[in-house]
Formats: structure tokens, C-alpha cells, sequence
């Protein structure tokens, strides 16, 4: 077999020790929230509040990357949760159904409130809803608009959306035991901003020829948009990454010694076989993005002078890039063409 050519950032090697510290250190923190992994204003509020954030959505990608999800999933399906439903739901379901146990990461602490918005996939609002129901706990739901316009949010979006946050907050406060003070309501949406920053430079830089990052380590540096939003940690560790990717490109180091065609990948990444991006790479063939990393989390950047208005923004903003709707669906599937179509000339696509 061909020696594996991938040159891995540093950076995104050092996620895997990130995410095992995160699950750990979520044993022992209280409030404990689950969070549906989109841009969730409501987790940066958990975050600012002190209550401590959880993504069964991340969790379902560990435990495929485990090569655990056919037994979760299977477990699932024997209480009726049926093989069409979406496997990161399954895979959860299976591994609450599953009880205690061997888990990868240790498992997930239960919930004390979950939270949820509805710019996610559709079938997301009612799996968080069915959660809620399970476990018993409060359900914290910011209901976000789909848009049907192209630029400008109108007011009347921004202003209602505003409402149902404040009413969010109030329900937050009383779980937390704690005021959300101004102080860290703006650091909150001081370091989900530049962690946008930074995101869309890293993927900026990988238009480069050669390109210095590869879909693997894309796969695994999304954690910190994902799961660490709002968070000081999150964005020295985005910092680095970029510090680590300015430096190839400066010295024209690329992520695989001869690159000899670039190639998009579409959809969510296969997380239980990432290891098929070195089967390419020994071909010459390298990712430098995908539609799941480059039109979904901060994709554009927004005024965080008012920190409210800021997380409005955001939540009415996930997965929208030129196109309409709010949704994952809608923006992977309806809403992309023009803005792919110029992608695949600056990204100097040649397959996909």
C-alpha cells in the first residue's frame, strides 16, 4: 500500500485531546443544557449564564467515528425508531435507550434544560421536543423565521425575534439561578464573532495552490464553531489553527506533497470513514472545501456593538449565503448555485 501522504495541521491533531477534555469536563459542571449544534444563540447565553453546553449532535459524530452509531442506531430501531429517521437522531436516541455503560467519551451527562432553535433540520425540532419529553426537563425553544428575502433582514424579523430571545433569557436565568449581566453578554458575542473571523479566513487561505488544509482536518477544527462558540478557549484555538495555515501559504506548503486535482466533497462528512481522504491524497486529490464547512457556520460577518441584536442576527443568519431560508436543508440543497458555481472557480475545483 502507498505510504499516506497527508501532511495534518498540528492544530487540528490537538482537537482530538480538546474534544476527550470537553466530555470530561462536562461530568462535572451543573446546569448541564443539551443544545441542537447550529448557530444556537441560545448556547452562547447558556454559555454567559454559566450553564454548561452539550451537543448530542457532536456526540453522534464520536461515537460513528468509534464505528458505535450500527449499535446505537439498532438499539434505536428496536424501540421503533424507524431507518429512515435521520441516524444522527437514532444514534442518540441509542444511546439513551443503551443506559449505563461503556460509552465513548464516558458518555454525556443528562440534561437539566434543553435548547433548541428552528434554523435547524426540520426533523431536529421534533427530536429535541421528543428529548424534552424523556427526560422530564424544561424545553427553551427560539424560534427563528425561515427568510424569504435575499439581503436585508426586515425589522419586523429582527424585532420578533428579539422578543422570543428576551423571553429565552428569562426562562435561562430562572434554570441558571443567575443574571445575564451586559459584561458577559457582550464577551460571549465578542469571541462567537471572531471566532466567525477566523473560520472564514481558514477557509479563505485554503483557495491556495497547494492548498495547506484537507478535509479531515476541516472535519475536525468545525468542532470549535460548533461546540465551543462563544467561548475564549474556541477562539485561541481557532487563532492557531489560522496562525499554523498563514504559514503554509506563505512558504507554499500544501497539505499533500504533489497536488494534482482538487475536489469538492458535498453533504455532511462521512465521520466513520474520514480515512478515505488519505485513499485520495495518495492519488494526488486533495479537498480544500466542502459545502458543509463553507456555507453553514459563520458565514458572514455580523455588528456585535449590541450584543442582543448581534445574537438575533445570528440565529436568523445560520446557513444563509446569498440564497433564501434558514434551514441546513434549504441551504444545502435549494439555495447554493450561484455562490457554489463561483466557488468552484476560485476554489479551482476540478471533481466532485
Amino acid at each position: 500500500m502507498a505510504e499516506k501522504k497527508t501532511r495534518r495541521l498540528q492544530s487540528a491533531r490537538a482537537i482530538g485531546a480538546t474534544i476527550r477534555k470537553f466530555y470530561e469536563d462536562a461530568w462535572a459542571k451543573r446546569p448541564i443544557a443539551w443544545s441542537v449544534a447550529t448557530a444556537n444563540p441560545l448556547a452562547d447565553i447558556c454559555t454567559a449564564l454559566g450553564i454548561q453546553v452539550v451537543y448530542p449532535g457532536n456526540y453522534a459524530c464520536i461515537c460513528a467515528a468509534q464505528h458505535l452509531s450500527e449499535k446505537y442506531c439498532s438499539i434505536a430501531e428496536g424501540y421503533n425508531y424507524k431507518r429512515e429517521l435521520c441516524s444522527y437522531i437514532r444514534n442518540v436516541f441509542g444511546y439513551i435507550l443503551a443506559g449505563e455503560g461503556e460509552h465513548p467519551m464516558g458518555g454525556i451527562p443528562e440534561p437539566d434544560v434543553i435548547v433548541s432553535i428552528s434554523n435547524s433540520c426540520l426533523n431536529y425540532l421534533k427530536w429535541f421536543d421528543a428529548m424534552h419529553l424523556y427526560f422530564d426537563k424544561p424545553f427553551v425553544f427560539l424560534n427563528t423565521p425561515h427568510r424569504l428575502f435575499e439581503h436585508d433582514i426586515p425589522d419586523y424579523y429582527l424585532d420578533y425575534v428579539l422578543e422570543e430571545l428576551k423571553i429565552c433569557i428569562e426562562q435561562l436565568e430562572k434554570i441558571s439561578g443567575n443574571r445575564l449581566t451586559e459584561q458577559k453578554l457582550k464577551e460571549v458575542a465578542h469571541y462567537s464573532r471572531e471566532q466567525g473571523k477566523y473560520w472564514r479566513e481558514l477557509l479563505e487561505l485554503n483557495k491556495s495552490v497547494p492548498a495547506p488544509v484537507n478535509l479531515s482536518d476541516l472535519a475536525n477544527l468545525i468542532f470549535i464553531p460548533t461546540s465551543l462558540s462563544g467561548t475564549a478557549y474556541g477562539l485561541e484555538l481557532l487563532k492557531e489553527a489560522v496562525a499554523e495555515v498563514r504559514e503554509r501559504v506563505r512558504n507554499k506548503v500544501g497539505v499533500i506533497p504533489e497536488e494534482r486535482r482538487r475536489l469538492v466533497m458535498f453533504n455532511i462528512p462521512p465521520w466513520y470513514r474520514l480515512g478515505f481522504v488519505d485513499y485520495f491524497a495518495e492519488r494526488g486529490c486533495v479537498f480544500p472545501f466542502g459545502n458543509y464547512n463553507r456555507y453553514l457556520w459563520n458565514t458572514q460577518d455580523i455588528d456585535d456593538a449590541d450584543p442582543l441584536e448581534y445574537l438575533v442576527r445570528k440565529g436568523l443568519s445560520f446557513g444563509y449565503d446569498g440564497g433564501y431560508g434558514s434551514t441546513l436543508a434549504e441551504t444545502l440543497y435549494s439555495c447554493m448555485g450561484d455562490r457554489l458555481a463561483q466557488d468552484i472557480k476560485d476554489y479551482k475545483i476540478d471533481g466532485a
